[in-house]
């Protein structure tokens, strides 16, 4: 299974690398902000970041995109069982380019896992579940309504009618991601599932690429679809982040209400996921 995206704060990344240069030192308190994530089968990975005002200055100068992650942080994750110390390490595949990942603890479906954080006198502390995966049991790719030269992907899975569930998709188009990213509003809730159960997957939106993005996927794209099942508090976070993305008046700067966030101490998300991936080939399937 692959790593899940750094979506969280990807927006004040983005913010910080502006030209914009606001004067709000006198109103505002650093934190940490988190993202971390336990796939089952897979060891937990972390991103840390500080959270800083957009005319911060260092000595020799204004705050680059390199001085956003946190480096030095003691990070670990906990089964109940067992405790492993998470390793920093550069990853340019996310942005900030630095995780701290993990090797030896694995996510199990059930069980829980408890993250720490301590950096610089402060010490954050979360805990998740790691929930059973939902497979995808089948696929339909069809012709957007909008452009016939473009397709969307809707996939089907069972849903427990006596558990109350949540879900989260993630895409990565080969050849052009090269990691996961968050799907386009890809969180649903199953209070809104009817008998046949299914899911949009929208292409992933990429605030890099800002003005060309489409919901759609092209001819030829081989799209790998990573449908997961997450706790509560995973979709109550990606729910909030993906309102303030489509709400906000300006994508770039969206409106200032805080995400939700399961960290003790810090803003962010420690979350579990239950996996199914999906493989699909654009070009075979278009036109049947």
């Amino acid at each position: 299974m692959k790593r899940l995206p750094t979506i969280v704060f990807l927006l004040p990344s983005i913010l910080l690398s502006c030209s914009v240069n606001w004067d709000v030192d006198n109103i505002f308190e650093p934190q940490i902000a988190v993202e971390g994530w336990i796939d089952d089968g897979e060891p937990a990975t972390v991103i840390l970041t500080q959270m800083l005002p957009y005319n911060n200055s260092t000595e020799s100068g204004p705050m680059d995109m390199k001085d956003i992650p946190i480096r030095w942080a003691t990070v670990s994750v906990s089964d109940g069982e067992k405790t492993e110390m998470l390793v920093g390490q550069i990853d340019t595949n996310y942005t900030p380019p630095y995780v701290y990942s993990g090797s030896s603890i694995k996510g199990v479906p059930g069980r829980t896992y408890t993250l720490t954080v301590k950096y610089s006198g402060r010490t954050l502390v979360a805990e998740t579940t790691v929930p059973e995966p939902v497979h995808v049991d089948r696929y339909e790719v069809s012709p957007s309504l909008t452009c016939d030269t473009l397709y969307s992907i809707r996939i089907y899975f069972r849903d427990d009618p006596d558990r109350k569930n949540f879900y989260k998709a993630f895409t990565k188009v080969k050849n052009t991601d090269k990691r996961y990213f968050a799907a386009f509003m890809g969180d649903i809730s199953d209070e809104v599932l009817g008998e046949d159960a299914y899911m949009i997957i929208n292409r992933a939106f990429r605030h890099t690429r800002l003005y060309e993005h489409t919901p759609f996927f092209k001819p030829e794209d081989t799209v790998y679809v990573k449908f997961t099942q997450v706790p509560e508090a995973g979709f109550e976070f990606w729910s909030s982040y993906e309102n303030e993305v489509t709400n906000g008046a300006n994508i770039l700067f969206p409106n200032t209400s805080d995400l939700k966030s399961n960290i003790s101490g810090g803003r962010g998300i420690w979350c579990g996921y239950g996996t199914d991936i999906v493989e699909i080939v654009i070009k075979d399937e278009a036109g049947k």
